[in-house]
């Protein structure tokens, strides 16, 4: 890679394991002696890749999402590397022992970021209004939201595109706009579901899920409503930290397998879908509809 970017004589980091120990100086002042003490640390994973571990994951197919400012689902997919049919991105989950783990990898540049902006321009009072405002209707009464407010990740990759309601009238509410939000961000989702499984040869299982907007009932709902799946909730939704933890304990030698590392699954709970396919399609079809009149006008 270095070569064709004409980049053959830099210097870069050499790739190691995920839990591997590395050391590094220290320097601070202790009354008035320098002192320079020589720490040694252990585990490196990027964020996401982090939850994907966190969540066991660690089977080809399994996959997680994270609901944080954006929603990022990764899927495992092996021990040998992959690349997406479907407009998704391929790149290493973690390496152990020497051995790289790959994973399939879609994005939802806005989430919790959509939901703040409900508030900024006056639709909800704060976050935790979420559920409250949404759940104020039973649907969010003909109209759908295209998350695009900072433009579409995969697998469309169209940075120019912007969010959008559609199927707006006169009897058009603020709880169903902010309805439609949570459904456009589970509609959103289901379609990177839908291109993980057509990538991996075989529908997902089940999806598990972890962030801060996993605190909304309602957006888990429509979540596995839509998957017709059930979606499985982290205890904490900070999967991210443990990941990286876990990396730790096994680099450190306080655990002797990945699967020690980890620990029991912590599920929280799960919810289950509460419509039909039939339903959950027409749904889904509604949403990528929306979703393909935004493409159509953006540039």
């Amino acid at each position: 890679m270095l070569r064709s970017y004409a980049a053959a004589g830099l210097l870069v980091p050499a790739a190691v394991d995920g839990s591997s120990g590395y050391r590094y100086y220290s320097t601070g002042q202790l009354h008035r002696a320098r002192i320079i003490a020589l720490l040694r640390r252990a585990g490196i994973a990027v964020d996401q890749q982090a939850a994907l571990l966190a969540e066991r994951c660690f089977a080809a197919g399994q996959a997680k999402c994270t609901y944080g400012t954006g929603a990022f689902l990764l899927a495992t997919a092996g021990t040998r590397a992959v690349r997406s049919s479907g407009g998704l991105s391929a790149s290493v989950a973690w390496r152990l022992a020497g051995t790289p783990s790959y994973c399939l990898d879609g994005q939802v540049y806005t989430a919790g970021a959509a939901i703040r902006w409900l508030g900024e321009i006056g639709l909800l009072s704060d976050a935790t209004a979420l559920d409250a405002v949404g759940g104020g209707v039973t649907d969010s009464g003909g109209v759908t939201f295209v998350p695009s407010l900072a433009g579409l990740g995969a697998p469309q990759w169209r940075p120019a595109a912007r969010g959008a309601f559609l199927g707006l009238s006169l009897g058009s509410t603020r709880e169903h706009l902010v309805r439609a939000v949570i459904d456009g961000l589970a509609g959103s989702v289901a379609l990177l579901a839908r291109s993980v499984a057509a990538d991996i040869g075989g529908p997902l299982s089940a999806l598990r899920v972890d962030g801060g907007l996993t605190r909304s009932r309602l957006l888990l709902q429509a979540q596995a409503d839509l998957l017709q799946l059930p979606v499985e909730v982290c205890r904490t939704p900070d999967a991210t930290a443990l990941g990286v933890a876990a990396l730790a304990r096994l680099g450190t030698g306080a655990a002797a397998s990945l699967d020690e590392a980890v620990g029991p699954a912590e599920v929280g709970s799960v919810v289950e879908p509460r419509i039909g396919p039939d339903q959950a399609a027409e749904r889904l079809a509604a949403f990528e509809a929306a979703l393909n009149a935004v493409l159509a006008v953006s540039g």
